[in-house]
């Protein structure tokens, strides 16, 4: 799977504030995990697209002016990390697990502890 490029449409999708175009990356039964979960689900895990779809959803709609800024591309053996900063001043690595289709299988969100 090449990844060259996938950072840079991933944040492109996020900033477009269009859920579907997010959505897109991420099989069926995804599983993805982020403290921010736990302080909104109660749980730090979300299993599958259409319970992400009802996370990011209202989250989105809470953070209109939600803006990612690319910082660092990591790349791994169908793995990407992508070092980003938002527009809250928060330091945040998104990890993906894709498939052999190049869908994200696994999705972990991590804070920086000196962010905002």
């Amino acid at each position: 799977m090449d990844l060259t490029g996938f950072a840079e449409q991933w944040i492109a999708d996020w900033n477009s504030h269009d859920l579907e175009r997010v959505l897109d990356h991420y099989t069926s039964d995804v599983q993805f995990r982020s403290s921010n979960v736990v302080k909104l689900v109660g749980e730090g895990i979300i299993y599958g697209r259409a319970a992400l779809a009802a996370y990011w959803g209202p989250a989105l709609q809470k953070r209109p002016h939600l803006h990612f800024h690319l910082k660092q591309t990591f790349i791994g053996c169908r793995t990407i990390s992508i070092h980003y900063g938002d527009e809250l001043g928060r330091d945040v690595v998104e990890t993906l697990v894709f498939d052999d289709t190049g869908k994200a299988t696994f999705g972990c969100g991590c804070y920086a502890l000196n962010s905002a």
